[in-house]
């Protein structure tokens, strides 16, 4: 089964509150606000890796959403048939 990340932009606190209590019982849904910014400055000096990992095109993906509908949904799945 599915699981939903919802990543709100830390510019609209009230969308945020609205999907925390919206999503509040649903179990495959997790509502995040995006903190990217913050942990890049705590963590600058320290990471350094190689740009070419798989999920950098998701992140820009969900840099573009965030900025035009202030919510990125990802869909993540487990990957594991069920029968």
């Amino acid at each position: 089964m599915a699981r939903y990340l919802f990543i709100v932009s830390v510019r609209h606190p009230v969308l945020y509150d609205y999907l925390l209590e919206r999503f509040a019982d649903d179990p495959n849904a997790q509502v995040v606000l995006d903190r990217r910014r913050i942990e890049r400055r705590r963590s600058e000096m320290a990471v350094i890796h190689d740009r070419r990992h798989a999920d950098r095109r998701q992140r820009s993906e969900v840099g573009e959403a965030l900025r035009r509908r202030s919510v990125a949904v990802v869909t993540i799945t487990s990957g594991i048939a069920s029968d």
